[in-house]
């Protein structure tokens, strides 16, 4: 009698777990979010054999029972129910999601607080890149990244940002929290330029600037020329006229590699990557440092797919392929990471720079915000932040889009820690869409990764020839 209720009993949850329809939903993450876009995406997955709804709607289910559904809102509470029915039986999720109204409240501007005329208002950066900006909002475009101890007089402050004086007519900006207290002096300390030593190694030629302390810097690229200026440092023209600042312009008969500018105590640094002078046609990344980022990591699963793969694995399994594809090729190869492991962004920056590689790829797979539509925002692109690096972000754009028929996204000029920095030559690549339902399932088999490895290796050998040309 007893072994017969426990068979029934057991008969009973073979039959509940193989009968009842399930719905796993990977975003949105909470039953009442607030969501101020005007539509939200439903990603997840539910059972094989299941039929599945929204707000009483089919929705279509793709390989291994996932769905990617964009739901349109409504200002105030929407009520979204999820509905899976397998084998007649049915489950559903319901979800509250808010819509505010804009306010129509207009902030009120910010004005500009003038320091005293008769005043000098002296402060100094307090932290490794402190960023200089040319408006006073965090939106605004960066002008340059300080290092810690530069030396900086400041015209006012117009809410949490100080105005640079940087004796030009742009407009240079600072946050409060990037610099110390600032406090009145008599007069300015004038930076004195003593002397200039140029050398070489193997790797970079060499521009030093002895100064009397640090002063604020920027160099710019525009085509095959970089700008440097030196801040607060008088010079003479060739008219006999008092310039505020120091100017020194690099002109290079080739497309410009890696540059970058750092200071050792009081003297300023400019340097500037060399290609090497042989370079086999046959294999022309022998020889070559080359910085491979697998995005996110460890605790970081970057997005998250509707069967719940996260995109840090696929970047890892790229990246491992992209690092033993480039050795192979002769090039000498540093990885962020080759397992699931944290590492902080601008330490994958000082990797690439203390490694001295001459280009730097990161590998990521791409996500969207709600109000876009995964079905028509998807494909592949290369983000790119210096001009230096937009020759090789859109190779390797190219490249992709043609030898996996990807949708073509273009380049895109984006501020990232991981392609911000003029040297190495940095990219960021997105692959591919994770919530694209097509992508998604192209991202997941990991023979593409190797065809995506393949095709950026074959990026690389051909700006390197395009350089050498």
């Amino acid at each position: 009698m007893f072994r017969n209720i426990i068979l029934t009993l057991f008969a009973f949850f073979i039959f509940i777990g193989t009968s009842f329809a399930k719905i796993d939903v990977v975003y949105p993450s909470s039953s009442t979010p607030t969501i101020n876009a005007v539509s939200v995406f439903f990603v997840g997955n539910t059972d094989e054999n299941s039929a599945f709804y929204i707000n009483s709607e089919p929705v279509q289910l793709w390989e291994n029972k996932f769905f990617v559904k964009v739901v349109p809102l409504e200002y105030g509470v929407n009520k979204i129910v999820l509905k899976s029915v397998k084998n007649g039986i049915e489950e559903e999720k319901i979800y509250n999601i808010t819509r505010n109204k804009p306010s129509g409240v207009k902030s009120k501007p910010i004005t500009f607080e003038a320091k005293n005329e008769v005043e000098v208002l002296y402060s100094k950066t307090i932290k490794e890149n402190a960023t200089i900006r040319d408006k006073a909002n965090g939106a605004s475009n960066r002008i340059v990244d300080l290092p810690e101890n530069i030396i900086l007089y400041l015209l006012g402050k117009q809410g949490d940002y100080y105005k640079i004086d940087e004796q030009g007519s742009s407009q240079f900006w600072i946050h409060k929290s990037n610099i110390s207290q600032p406090v009145s002096l008599s007069a300015k300390i004038k930076p004195v330029l003593k002397k200039q030593k140029f050398y070489s190694d193997n790797l970079y030629d060499y521009h030093k600037f002895y100064l009397s302390h640090p002063v604020l810097y920027t160099a710019k690229q525009n085509g095959n020329v970089i700008n440097l200026t030196l801040f607060g440092i008088e010079t003479k023209d060739k008219h006999g006229n008092i310039q505020p600042n120091f100017n020194y312009t690099y002109t290079f008969d080739r497309q410009i590699l890696g540059f970058d500018c750092y200071y050792e105590d009081n003297v300023f640094v400019f340097k500037i990557a060399k290609l090497p002078d042989e370079i086999n046609s046959n294999c022309p990344l022998k020889g070559i440092n080359i910085f491979v980022d697998a995005g996110h990591g460890g605790v970081e699963k970057g997005a998250v797919g509707p069967t719940r793969v996260n995109e840090k694995d696929i970047n890892l399994s790229i990246a491992n392929k992209l690092a033993a594809l480039l050795k192979s090729a002769g090039a000498n190869v540093i990885t962020s990471r080759s397992d699931d492991r944290k590492v902080g962004l601008y330490d994958r920056v000082k990797l690439a720079k203390n490694n001295n590689a001459l280009i730097s790829i990161s590998i990521h797979c791409n996500s969207l915000p709600n109000g876009k539509d995964p079905y028509v925002n998807h494909g592949t692109e290369v983000h790119y932040y210096n001009e230096n690096s937009k020759m090789l972000s859109k190779i390797i754009n190219d490249n992709l889009s043609n030898d996996l028929n990807l949708k073509n996204n273009n380049i895109n000029k984006s501020s990232f820690a991981l392609n911000r920095s003029t040297n190495p030559v940095s990219v960021l690549v997105e692959v591919a869409y994770m919530i694209n339902p097509e992508e998604y399932i192209f991202l997941k088999n990991t023979n593409n990764h190797q065809k995506i490895a393949e095709s950026i290796k074959n990026s690389l050998e051909k700006y390197i020839l395009l350089l050498k040309n």
